[in-house]
This record gives structure tokens, C-alpha cells and sequence, in this order.
């Protein structure tokens, strides 16, 4: 694809889709372990499967939000790796002093409300301003989808996977960006499997030990850690010495014909978004949809280890190949990282000739003294917290 192709698509066009087949890593029909929504369920519903005479049992492998997130970690490893720039915010706690545990770096696509996430909000500058009370920070504040300049320059990856400004200093009125990449992994016609048994316990530790007769007259510094953290110690299961039943049902994976990954990049909405000019317009469209191609290009290269006993592969014969839809461009073709990494680059050039803001190297922020304050005072509770 090229760029004049691109660009063509994004002003005409439906969309791009993308749809792949893909089996368990393991074999066909092989047991899969989907994500759980509370109490341990999985999110099952009757679909109408092309295929299939009647409405089958479907099962979410992974959810709209989690692939959101799995393209935003891949852009961001490709950022890290050196091999592209994106504008991007970056709060820095590696000098924040009394953490038990590194917290490192956290940026607009790691924290989950991107450029308006409340991490952000309340980190500040090299002046000790915080970010939204900053030039740059106001004008993301006060950008809309009518001119959205100021977060493309800063965070492209905002408008693209979607943000609201919901508890930041424009309260309830802050803007919503809608999505417009959308991607999801469903297994097609499931069947849910059961499990059981026990993780044995190597030591088969007798459970009607009461640790604390041993501690009467045996120092252990160990144990009497632990035991301040336990609110009834009577048993070597406390101290995590015990066998471990499985769950039966609950936990059991499903078997499935296949998994269908279904991936949309929607123009419309793209188009939703406008710059300040036409040309400027057309051309920060243009980025967004070449960042959404190599976010998606980028995941499938990774592969599909999406979980413990979730390893999925193309099925045979299966190819990658992207439909442009509707519109006067109809055609098909494979797009591997390399190509998207490049058609990218080309896009963020012709941004930048035709004006628009483009800040290569991250914003770097530090958190204020309230949230360091509030983190270390966080790892403090969790450390003392008795845990479920």
C-alpha cells in the first residue's frame, strides 16, 4: 500500500478490516483459557456465524479494551526500541523515595485514561507545574474534535484508541474522543471444558497443624512476619503449606471450531476529527490510520500469547491480508511491520510539511509531591493489608 493509496482511503473509504482464523497453538480443538470477567465467568453469548445454520455459543478470547492495549504496548516497544517516535507523555518515579517497589515510567499508553489519565494530571514539570496548569497542557485541555492539533502533537495514540477528559479540570464538560481502531478475539461455536483435581503439596503438609504451637518455642523470622498478616493462623494452608483444589467448572477453558480475530480501522470516524485546515486535516487523518495499521501489524508479528494456555496460531492457510472497504478504493493486500513502519514515517512527513504539531521526543513529567506521597503511602498499605 502506499501512501497516495492511504490517503485516498481515508477520505473515500468505509474502513479497513481485517480478519484472521487462528487455532489453539496446541491443535485444533484443544482446551483455550479465555478472559474472566468477575467471579472467574467468561463472556459467552449466541453470535450468528457465517458458516452456520442457527446461532452458536461465542466466547470473548480477548476483549476490545485488552487489544487496545496489547497495540499500545506494541508501539510503545517499537518507540523504545528506537525504531520510531511518536509524541508521547511520560511521568518518570524512578527518584521517588521511600518505594518498596520500582514503579519505573509511566506514559499516555500505559496509563488507562491516556493523555487525560489522573497519573498525568498530577505530574509536573521541570518548573513543579502540573501538566494540565502547563501552555502545552492547556491546549490539549482545550482542543476538540473541531481542531484536535494540540493532542495530535502530543498524543496521537489518545485520539486514535479513544480518551475523555472526565476528571481533569474540565470536569463532566471535558471532550470524549471516540475509538477508532477496534479489534476483538472471539471463539466461534465453544464448548466449555471442566477441570479437576489438586496441586499437590510436595511436603503433604498435615492440615491439622496449628503453626502457631511451633512458633512458641522456635524462632522463625519468617513466620512471624507472615503471622502479622494473618488474622487466623491455625493452619499450615495460612502459610501457604497445603495441597490446592481446582475450581471445577469455573476455570475449565473452552474447545471451539476456531478463533476469529476481526480488527476494523473506521474512516468515518477518523474523519470525525479535523486539524485546523483541510490539508492539515487530511494529512493528521492519514497519520492516525498508518499508526493504526502498524499497532495491528506490530501485535501480529508478537504473536497471540494472550494468556497462560492461550497460545493461538494463523490456522492453515489463513493469510493477513487488508480489506479496504466501500467507497471508490475496493482491494486487499498483506502489510507487514517493516512496510507499515515506513508508510508511517511518510505519513508523519507530509503532517509535518503541512504544519502540523509533531513533538518526537517525550514530554517527561515527574509526579507531585501529593502522588508520591500517595504511592508510597499505597505500597506501605498493601505490604501491611492481610491478604484475601
Amino acid at each position: 500500500m502506499k501512501l497516495h493509496d492511504l490517503h485516498q482511503a481515508v477520505q473515500s473509504a468505509a474502513g479497513l478490516r481485517l480478519r484472521l482464523r487462528l487455532q489453539p497453538l496446541y491443535g485444533p480443538g484443544e482446551v483455550i483459557f479465555p478472559c474472566t470477567v468477575a467471579g472467574g465467568k467468561y463472556q459467552t453469548s449466541k453470535r450468528r456465524i457465517p458458516g452456520f445454520t442457527e446461532s452458536v455459543d461465542c466466547t470473548i478470547i480477548d476483549s476490545v479494551q485488552s487489544q487496545a492495549n496489547r497495540m499500545e504496548d506494541a508501539l510503545l516497544e517499537d518507540i523504545r526500541a528506537g525504531h520510531l517516535h511518536l509524541p508521547h507523555v511520560a511521568t518518570d518515579f524512578s527518584g521517588v523515595e521511600g518505594l518498596e517497589k520500582p514503579v519505573g515510567t509511566i506514559t499516555c499508553f500505559e496509563a488507562p485514561h491516556r493523555i487525560f489519565d489522573a497519573i498525568l494530571r498530577d505530574s509536573v514539570d521541570e518548573t513543579g507545574r502540573h501538566f494540565p496548569l502547563t501552555t502545552l497542557g492547556k491546549s490539549v485541555i482545550n482542543a476538540n474534535s473541531k481542531d484536535a492539533s494540540a493532542i495530535f502533537g502530543v498524543s496521537p495514540a489518545s485520539l486514535l484508541f479513544g480518551s475523555w477528559d472526565s476528571t481533569g479540570v474540565s470536569g463532566g464538560l471535558g471532550e470524549k474522543y471516540t475509538r477508532c481502531v477496534v479489534s476483538e478475539l472471539v471463539a466461534v461455536n465453544v464448548e466449555q471444558a471442566t477441570r479437576a483435581g489438586t496441586r499437590i503439596d510436595p511436603l503433604n503438609t498435615a492440615g491439622s497443624i496449628d503453626p502457631t504451637t511451633i512458633l512458641k518455642d522456635t524462632k522463625d523470622e519468617m513466620w512471624q512476619a507472615l503471622a502479622k498478616n494473618r488474622k487466623n493462623l491455625k493452619k499450615p494452608s495460612e502459610l501457604n503449606h497445603s495441597s490446592v483444589p481446582w475450581e471445577g467448572e469455573t476455570h475449565g477453558g473452552v474447545t471451539c471450531d476456531y478463533i476469529q480475530q476481526s480488527t476494523t480501522i473506521s474512516f468515518p470516524a477518523l474523519r470525525r476529527l479535523q486539524f485546523g485546515s483541510p490539508e492539515r486535516t487530511s494529512a493528521a487523518q492519514t497519520v492516525l490510520a498508518a499508526i493504526a495499521l502498524h499497532g495491528v501489524a506490530l501485535n501480529v508479528e508478537k504473536g497471540w500469547h494472550l494468556r497462560s494456555r492461550c497460545d493461538l496460531i494463523l490456522d492453515d492457510g489463513a493469510s493477513v491480508e487488508w480489506e479496504i472497504l466501500g467507497g471508490n478504493v475496493s482491494s486487499s493486500e498483506s502489510l507487514s511491520a517493516s512496510a507499515t513502519r515506513s508508510l508511517l514515517k511518510e505519513a508523519v512527513a507530509k503532517a509535518k510539511e503541512a504544519g502540523l504539531m509533531w513533538i518526537e521526543e517525550p514530554i517527561r513529567l515527574k509526579p507531585s509531591d501529593a502522588l508520591k506521597k500517595l504511592v508510597v503511602a499505597s505500597q506501605k498499605a498493601h505490604r501491611e493489608s492481610s491478604p484475601e
